[in-house]
């Protein structure tokens, strides 16, 4: 049997890139292979294709930047006219001051706004402000943040941080109210901000924790940083802030802003912000042209256009048929999460059940040409057609899944993300 033209690419690519791709969650999974396609070729719309030419309507939305659609036309025609004039200067460009005048004027406390090009580079702009402003070194985070070592002490020394860091940097667990009361009232005259992600892709759709941890840190007197990287202008026009009714001191901002495009923005309080007068923050690619160029398009076409009605009617939609399926199998299962990223739930008593069935339900998905792993994201280019088709395709794979799962009694190893 002859080796399919993606594997032989990866075998090449892993000869000179480690894993043989540039992002953690983008490997191929070891329990989906010859199934999950290794490379995309192309997208547009809310489909893409792999390098067999294979299509897929895709939920993942390259780990969920693509608000709109892949090679949405308005925003590739925003960077070409842009491209025309150039991409960096020696100078500052004009096109910035317009982009950071749109956030100010979305943002609920962009009162000032700077950018970089990844969200790891927001996170650690905004804890270096809130460090130098405070001048306190400790800082306490929840959820995923991105590389830098402020982030990764947990797996530290064997990823390269200095052990030394785990006494400036305490973990709360995502939605442990006790523990970050706990941590906040033993260290707080150490500490200088708070750093959390203010929906964790869960059950848990209240904004109870996030607006926990606004009480105490004002109460004590630190910073809140909120890493809206993923929900920033996909939960809401103006992110979780927006949805939960919270405001933060420092907030970070990526992916959804630019559909796809790579830029990140950090944005405040101007007392906070106004702290960059006294300390460097730079990179040389942070005024790049056409990156804001996209951002601008996208975030027009997000106000001009209801996008976030859009998606959360598609997502309610989604979610209504998980449900139906759910009850047409009788599994104990439903459709949990917010709308613009919900999923199927199993919910038996036998976690490994669960995880198998789960498991062998994404391999079907694969099978039928849907792309998922773990969370549903929805873009603007998903219609009601595009719905109702993954809808039946999930029905097709959950029965096959079904009816495997008695003789695949191997456990499955989670997910990485």
């Amino acid at each position: 049997m002859s080796m399919k033209p993606s594997d032989k690419h990866f075998q090449d690519a892993l000869k000179i890139i480690p894993w043989g791709t540039q992002t953690n969650a983008k490997r191929p999974y070891a329990q989906f292979d010859g199934i999950m396609p290794k490379f995309i070729e192309r997208g547009k719309g809310c489909r893409i294709w792999d390098m067999e030419g294979k299509e897929y309507i895709d939920f993942r939305l390259a780990l969920g930047p693509v608000t709109l659609g892949y090679c949405y036309d308005e925003v590739d025609d925003a960077v070409r006219a842009q491209m025309a004039k150039g991409v960096l200067f020696s100078m500052a460009s004009p096109i910035e001051l317009e982009l950071a005048r749109i956030l100010h004027e979305t943002i609920p406390n962009a009162e000032m706004v700077r950018f970089m090009k990844t969200g790891e580079d927001a996170n650690l702009s905004n804890v270096r402000i809130a460090r130098a402003h405070t001048q306190r070194e400790m800082i306490l985070t929840s959820g995923y943040h991105g590389y830098p070592d402020w982030f990764a002490v947990d797996a530290s020394p064997a990823n390269g941080v200095p052990v030394i860091l785990k006494d400036y940097v305490k973990i709360i667990p995502w939605g442990d109210c006790e523990e970050a009361e706990r941590l906040i009232r033993k260290y707080n005259e150490r500490i200088a901000c708070v750093v959390s992600i203010p929906y964790d892709m869960n059950e848990d759709i209240s904004g109870t924790y996030i607006k926990r941890l606004r009480a105490l840190t004002q109460e004590h007197g630190i910073l809140l940083v909120l890493d809206e990287v993923w929900t920033g202008f996909r939960l809401a026009l103006g992110g979780g802030q927006e949805l939960f009714g919270v405001q933060a001191d420092l907030v970070s901002y990526a992916k959804a802003m630019a559909n796809g495009f790579p830029i990140s923005a950090y944005v405040g309080k101007q007392k906070y912000m106004e702290t960059l007068n006294t300390f460097r923050m730079t990179t040389t690619y942070a005024g790049e042209t056409l990156s804001m160029a996209a951002a601008i398009a996208t975030l027009k076409i997000m106000k001009r256009e209801r996008v976030h009605e859009h998606l959360n009617a598609m997502g309610r939609r989604l979610m209504e048929g998980f449900n139906r399926i759910a009850s047409e199998f009788g599994l104990e299962a439903y459709a949990a999460g917010l709308p613009v990223s919900p999923y199927l739930k199993f919910n038996t008593k036998d976690k490994a059940y669960n995880e198998r069935l789960e498991y062998l339900w994404f391999r079907e998905l694969f099978r039928e040409g849907v792309f998922i792993i773990l969370r549903w994201f929805i873009c603007y280019s998903h219609k009601e057609a595009d719905i109702d088709e993954a809808i039946e395709k999930a029905r097709k794979a959950l029965r096959r899944a079904l009816d495997a799962e008695p003789n695949e009694r191997e456990t499955i190893k989670p997910f990485y993300w």
